[in-house]
């Protein structure tokens, strides 16, 4: 925990430093800039959604900076560091209560993936607690499995301890496996997906979407992690596939003017919703900032 912490706290500061530098020459003459960060999962399609802000509004300099995490993208809110965060958990009762809200914006499947050249096409839910469990060492082929962890309090580790009671047990003590790879942020870990040899972990289909990844999402339980296999914003049962994780803006309530107005409008107006399609979401109607 303090490891992910320091890690955290050290690339924070770095980025605070450099991204000041890269703000002020991102228009000749801003008005307004706005400062974005969080999720790594929502970097990629957020950038695209920056550039496309941008052309609407040249006289607002957005800067989306590299991925600190959902927990620390609302931290950064929360201490007015900057202006939007991104994160795919849920607001704590007790971050509700400090005035910052969260604006759902999209659904991405979570990919249980391996590197691209596995011939492995799907598992079981059974086989993923057994591969955690260490029960199953191998692929098919013979292949060792070679485990890509996130930290144990990381979001993706939560959602994952949420599927089940099996799987809540057997990922959690998987940490204690020696050698085992843990990814400190989601560029970290995809990249690990992508270049070791018998890998499986856990990613998003934005991620790897926008970031193209040479990652494969494997089927579950017969069910491929396709947008067309997630719940949308309007009908929640019609999903198929149903390892899913929300998307969510956040912001200060009393921020919610001016430029980070305009850019949480342009999320969700027809051009940004395009935007969030092309990137591996489904996307949502607004229900806050209206």
């Amino acid at each position: 925990m303090k490891r992910h912490s320091r890690h955290l706290i050290l690339i924070f500061t770095a980025l605070m430093i450099g991204g000041s530098i890269v703000a002020g020459s991102a228009s000749a003459n801003p008005q307004e800039k706005l400062i974005i960060t969080g999720s790594g999962s929502g970097i990629g399609a957020m950038r695209r959604m920056a550039e496309g802000f941008q052309r609407k509004h040249p006289n607002v300099s957005v800067d989306v900076l590299p991925s600190i995490g959902s927990t620390g993208g609302i931290k950064a809110v929360k201490e007015g560091k900057i202006d939007i965060g991104l994160s795919y958990r849920p607001l704590t009762p007790e971050e509700r209560s400090m005035g910052i809200i969260e604006e759902p914006y999209g659904r991405t499947p979570l990919i249980f993936g391996v590197q691209e050249s596995n011939p492995t096409k799907g598992v079981t839910l059974t086989e993923i607690e057994d591969i955690y469990a260490g029960k199953r060492r191998t692929w098919p082929d013979g292949t060792p499995i070679r485990l890509i962890l996130r930290p144990w309090r990381d979001s993706f580790s939560v959602y994952l301890a949420s599927i089940n009671p099996r799987l809540k047990s057997v990922s959690e003590k998987a940490h204690s496996i020696p050698g085992v790879f843990v990814g400190m942020t989601d560029q970290e870990a995809a990249e690990q997906i992508e270049k070791t040899p018998g890998s499986f972990g856990i990613t998003s289909a934005c991620l790897v979407a926008v970031e193209k990844r040479k990652i494969k999402a494997l089927l579950v339980d017969g069910v491929a992690p396709a947008l067309s296999n997630i719940p949308d914003g309007v009908d929640i049962s019609a999903g198929k596939y149903p390892y899913t994780m929300t998307m969510s803006l956040v912001y200060k309530g009393d921020a919610d003017k001016g430029a980070v107005k305009d850019f949480i409008k342009f999320v969700f107006s027809k051009d940004g919703r395009k935007i969030l399609s092309e990137s591996g979401h489904v996307t949502l109607p607004q229900i806050t900032g209206k």
